[in-house]
């Protein structure tokens, strides 16, 4: 056992603080730049962070090439084990602190797509999308999503990890991809397009993965709501 001096004693214990310190801010950062990757991946195919992601998949798809293939990999995840993992997603916001209306929907949509009704369920996600974002603009009566997003996303430093951070610069990609201005004169995206589907002009043949992905979307806000109503009891 070593005999240390009181001052000696305290300077071992300085030094190992720091060294925590420094230990806990590399995996921070680490762990910043591992969703970075993911994040990436995600919005690159319409998707925005899962809310409950395992931390093994997160680093799959951050740190290796295993899972290049998102929509397989995503679609996997939700199909798993008899829809185990799409059952507690929809358990997840229908537990979550959203507006009853815009619950009701989203159960709607739930039975809608266990009838295989596609079309139906996805437009009807689209409203419930704008109604939840709605809630986090200052503004009720603004209903710029993409300015919505932004502005959340401009809270967060740069450098410094969290999953609330990378759910908003998940969110904020897909919100600009899903509200992309297009002449209804033009080729129609060849992703889900807000405009062209609420207004009455999509060929776009919608099918399980889309509705997933937008199930995915409504469950990564309940998070968000969910966290942000902890925090202000």
């Amino acid at each position: 056992m070593l005999n240390l001096s009181d001052e000696q004693l305290a300077a071992f214990q300085a030094t190992m603080k720091k060294r925590i310190e420094e230990e806990a801010k590399n995996s921070v950062l680490e762990l910043d730049r591992t969703l970075d990757v993911v994040v990436s991946k995600l919005v690159n195919e319409g998707w925005t962070l899962p809310a409950e992601l395992p931390i093994a998949a997160v680093y799959a798809l951050g740190k290796t090439t295993e899972l290049d293939d998102v929509n397989t990999f995503m679609a996997d995840f939700y199909s798993y084990d008899d829809q185990r993992n799409m059952k507690s997603m929809i358990k997840g916001i229908q537990e979550s602190k959203i507006k009853p209306g815009l619950l009701k929907m989203v159960n709607e949509c739930w039975q809608a797509f266990s009838v295989k009704l596609y079309a139906v369920c996805a437009t009807s996600l689209l409203s419930v999308i704008e109604g939840i974002l709605s809630e986090f603009s200052d503004d009720k009566q603004d209903t710029r999503m993409m300015k919505v997003c932004q502005k959340h996303v401009d809270t967060f430093p740069q450098d410094g990890s969290t999953i609330l951070k990378h759910v908003w610069i998940s969110y904020n990609q897909f919100i600009r991809k899903l509200y992309q201005k297009s002449d209804f004169t033009a080729t129609e995206p060849t992703d889900i397009n807000r405009h062209w589907l609420l207004h009455g002009r999509s060929d776009f043949e919608i099918e399980e993965i889309e509705c997933i992905r937008l199930f995915n979307a409504v469950h990564s806000l309940c998070m968000v709501i969910n966290k942000e109503a902890k925090e202000n009891i």
